[in-house]
């Protein structure tokens, strides 16, 4: 009795173990006559006789890294890896079996079905162990894929190994997709039931803010939208943008329908700006076009910053800042008022002089550090009154009328006394020319020493109003210049002033 009670909890422990442990197979052994790969000048091995080895071809879906093979007594003369999937064994004519373990299947002996011979080739399949099945989709030619591998067009039969597996089967707008289990005890028929895809898959569109990247199931499928048509579930879509924490959006596609989806957008990553500007108030800040608001302590996204300061008569300045993620910029912007009046600076200006010769006035100069240097020239307009000239009898030989030009070098110093006022003394030198086509007295100058100032008045900055009243002093002359100035009516030297636009280049 003790007997039969001992049988029943062993036979009851093996019946709590696994039905069956997965196991590796070799299928499809056979003899290559017309292979001659071992007997090949570059391929052939030797073994320890000086005999040709035989060649066993071994091709298998399994990665050859995570197998190792064992010979029998007199073992191997070789192993090579030739191509992905592919293992050859060069083993002693008349060996018996080999041995075969993986980390996730039980170890594997096998026996060769037929003698083996010296140079001789011969080829099997290594995989997991399986069971032939057939595979037939309810509308013929239908395509079929298994784990992701297309297999060939339905019907058909193939080699599966036990387990769980992802079929796909497709024929146009007809589709099926789903799992199947192989086992020892299961069916080894499946048929395969398409349905239009239409009535299990749907249209999502999925927007997200900000130019974020959307990826999906581990893949990068755009920038701010993804469109797809996708099979009736729940999925998870994430959004990634540097500097950014990612986030993640769950959402339904729903058969036969139009999902639209707005996705969280990634949270940037912030950091800290400490900022100062000299004037402290009424300064305004621009970003692109728009007018932002600041403050003495800000938290900003991290990212890199271009800020235009601007205040009423100062200088604009442009400030680039680039914050880092949980970190303080500190940093003081000065603005500098707009300096009206120049002290170096080049210039041109054109004005209208006044005086008993009137004309108009063109002035090049330039300043550095408050000294200024121009030269001028005054076009005269109009003429002077008639002139008679007589010869050495008394007796009139020609009348002529004068137009005056003026040349001018001027040197002085510029003084500042309000914001947009300026005021330079002058000393120069002034050469007046008389001009009279082919007539006497053509030609006749006056030279003087002249004294004045310049007024400038900006009403904007480069451009300015001035005024130059300037009294001439006559230090030297050529020809009779004293007769024309006397019957034409005109002074040596004295006052006058010029006012025009003054441009600062």
């Amino acid at each position: 009795m003790s007997r039969f009670y001992s049988l029943l909890f062993f036979l009851i422990l093996l019946s709590a173990l696994p039905a069956g442990a997965q196991k590796l197979a070799i299928r499809d052994f056979e003899a290559r006559p017309n292979d001659m790969d071992a007997q090949s000048n570059t391929l052939e091995r030797k073994d320890r006789n000086g005999r040709r080895a035989a060649l066993i071809k071994i091709y298998t879906s399994l990665p050859s890294s995570e197998l190792t093979f064992g010979g029998s007594g007199e073992g191997f003369v070789a192993q090579e890896q030739h191509g992905p999937g592919q293992v050859w064994l060069y083993v002693p004519r008349a060996s018996q079996k080999f041995t075969v373990s993986h980390p996730k299947y039980d170890p594997l002996s096998y026996y060769y079905p037929t003698e083996i011979k010296e140079g001789r080739v011969y080829s099997m399949i290594l995989s997991p162990e399986g069971k032939e099945v057939s595979l037939s989709a309810s509308a013929r030619n239908a395509e079929i894929w298994i784990d992701g591998d297309s297999i060939g067009i339905s019907p058909l039969n193939t080699y599966i190994p036990y387990g769980t597996h992802a079929v796909h089967a497709r024929l146009g707008s007809l589709l099926y997709d789903d799992d199947i289990v192989v086992s020892r005890q299961g069916p080894s028929q499946f048929s395969l039931k398409l349905e239009d895809e239409d009535l299990k898959y749907g249209d999502v569109v999925v927007d997200v803010d900000g130019g974020a990247e959307l990826w999906f199931q581990g893949r990068r499928e755009g920038v701010g939208q993804y469109a797809a048509h996708l099979r009736g579930d729940n999925y998870v879509i994430e959004a990634r943008k540097a500097d950014h924490e990612p986030a993640t959006t769950n959402f339904t596609v729903v058969p036969g329908q139009v999902t639209h989806v707005q996705a969280n957008a990634p949270t940037p990553h912030l950091g800290y700006l400490s900022l100062t500007t000299v004037p402290e108030h009424g300064v305004k800040v621009m970003q692109a076009d728009s007018v932002i608001a600041t403050e003495r302590e800000m938290q900003l996204p991290v990212a890199n910053y271009e800020w235009t300061f601007s205040r009423r008569g100062y200088t604009p300045v442009t400030r680039y800042f680039h914050i880092t993620r949980g970190e303080t910029l500190v940093d003081t912007v000065v603005l500098h008022k707009i300096q009206y009046v120049p002290r170096t600076t080049g210039y041109a200006s054109v004005g209208f002089t006044a005086a008993s010769r009137c004309g108009v006035s063109f002035t090049i100069g330039g300043m550095y550090n408050g000294i200024d240097l121009s030269l001028s020239y005054m076009l005269g307009l109009g003429h002077t009154k008639k002139v008679n000239w007589y010869d050495t009898d008394n007796i009139l030989d020609q009348s002529a009328t004068y137009r005056v030009d003026e040349f001018g070098v001027r040197a002085g110093y510029v003084l500042r006394f309000a914001e947009r006022f300026g005021l330079t003394p002058q000393l120069g030198y002034i050469q007046q020319r008389l001009f009279a086509k082919d007539r006497a007295g053509n030609g006749f100058t006056i030279n003087c020493i002249s004294i004045g100032a310049r007024l400038t008045w900006y009403p904007v900055p480069h451009l300015g109003i001035f005024l130059t009243p300037e009294y001439d002093i006559p230090v030297g002359t050529k020809g009779d210049i004293k007769k024309v100035c006397s019957l034409a009516g005109m002074t040596r030297g004295g006052f006058h002033a010029t006012a025009g636009l003054s441009f600062n280049l």
